[in-house]
């Protein structure tokens, strides 16, 4: 590592010789310095102005000396850029990055080097978050969307996708924790995005099916439909979609399907007699919020009856430190990063007011029939922001996890 010049942070070259020129004049630490780099990585992340424009007039800092003046200084930068991250996010003056659509290898991995089963993310102790005991499988490794913020990335080889070469018999013979009763599949990939063509849909509609016990859920980006009619799903097997605002949509979750695109392929799975599930997740605080997820519930709510959906949840952004880490030496340009990162549970997200005013709006315009008879839950967040954003709450991770599977299982025998 370059301990001067501090090459491990992308910055632009402009605010490199800014920062070691102020370092020279102002005699600055080396943690004031890195910190003044800091901050230009993240400026650059988000397309944002030069270091050089926050920093204060020479009057601001008249009659300081020493170490008084780099305080000064460093403190009113500082100030300045928090303003940005405490206001809903500009998008208006981005500039989203072209991605090319790369087709990553599919790598085909036998026995048990490739890990099925974990669990939500969600800390398992002390009840920090108010938890529903989802258990994960992943049948799929990587994802070839271009989400800024997903830490799928982080986790697995880039270029590759890795696909169980034994599938079928892995399924069959697989044991799960005693108590296990809904398993996801998005935790390590699109649950849709290759839809059958390796088999994986039939593996796990065959898993469900002799699993009446178990509520398998999938989780999309994709618009993919041709495995409509090809696969069919047994009714403990239900396809949802994430949803987002289009400027969230166009600027973040980049190569994914537009939400028009999304809503349809949902909409041609409940045709088919599959019921559909919808995550607003990650809700993004950007200037227009309000306006663009109003508009989503009313189009969601004029596509499906209540009767069709099983659950809509919501959360939020929410960032181990690694993730934040790799985000920041990514070249690829994002504002995902411009908010207040509020410790919460060992991770980053927003303030809990901004949590909970994003909540109650979204959930404010859902019809009430929609409340009556669809499971509404938020995701890995407080327990103490259930009430003041839904108006109800769980007092504890058992009673949330067994009034999901009521619910669930209620609309699931109801088709059967």
């Amino acid at each position: 590592m370059d301990n001067s010049n501090f090459g491990d942070i992308l910055v632009r070259e402009t605010d490199r010789e800014f920062i070691l020129k102020k370092r020279d004049e102002l005699r600055l630490t080396w943690s004031q310095t890195r910190i003044l780099f800091e901050t230009a990585g993240d400026l650059r992340l988000w397309q944002e102005r030069p270091l050089a424009d926050f920093w204060p007039s020479p009057e601001a800092l008249k009659g300081l000396q020493a170490k008084a003046l780099s305080k000064a200084a460093l403190k009113a930068v500082l100030t300045a850029v928090d303003r940005l991250r405490r206001e809903p996010t500009d998008y208006s003056t981005f500039n989203a990055p072209k991605l090319k659509i790369q087709k990553e290898k599919a790598v085909f991995v036998g026995g048990p080097a490739l890990k099925l089963t974990g669990r939500c993310p969600c800390p398992p102790e002390a009840e920090v978050l108010r938890c529903c005991n989802l258990r994960t499988l992943d049948a799929i490794q990587q994802c070839s969307f271009g989400c800024s913020y997903c830490s799928i990335q982080s986790f697995y080889c880039k270029g590759e996708v890795k696909f169980p070469s034994d599938l079928p018999a892995r399924l069959e013979s697989l044991e799960l924790p005693e108590g296990t009763w809904h398993l996801g599949t998005g935790q390590s990939s699109d649950s849709l995005l290759y839809g059958d063509d390796y088999g994986t849909l039939s593996a796990l509609a065959g898993f469900a099916r002799r699993h009446p016990e178990i509520v398998l859920e999938l989780k999309s980006k994709s618009s993919r439909t041709d495995w409509l009619g090809k696969v069919p799903f047994p009714a403990n097997m239900v396809p949802t979609w994430s949803l987002n605002a289009p400027t969230i949509i166009e600027n973040e979750e980049l190569l994914t399907a537009p939400s028009e695109a999304r809503l349809h392929a949902a909409r041609l799975a409940a045709d088919a007699g599959s019921l559909v599930g919808f995550h607003f997740h990650p809700m993004v605080y950007f200037k227009g919020w309000e306006d663009e997820y109003a508009a989503a519930v009313e189009r969601l709510t004029s596509l499906f009856s209540p009767e069709e959906v099983m659950t809509v949840s919501m959360g939020t952004l929410t960032f181990p430190g690694p993730v934040i880490r790799t985000l920041r030496q990514s070249p690829r340009e994002s504002r995902i990063l411009q908010m207040e990162l509020t410790p919460v549970a060992g991770k980053y997200s927003y303030p809990r007011d901004v949590k909970i005013k994003m909540f109650s709006f979204l959930y404010s315009h859902f019809p009430r029939e929609w409340k009556e008879h669809v499971f509404f839950y938020i995701c890995m967040e407080e327990p103490e922001i259930w009430l003041p954003s839904l108006g109800f709450e769980y007092d504890s991770n058992a009673a949330f996890e067994a009034a999901m599977k009521e619910a669930y299982f209620s609309k699931i025998n109801s088709r059967l």
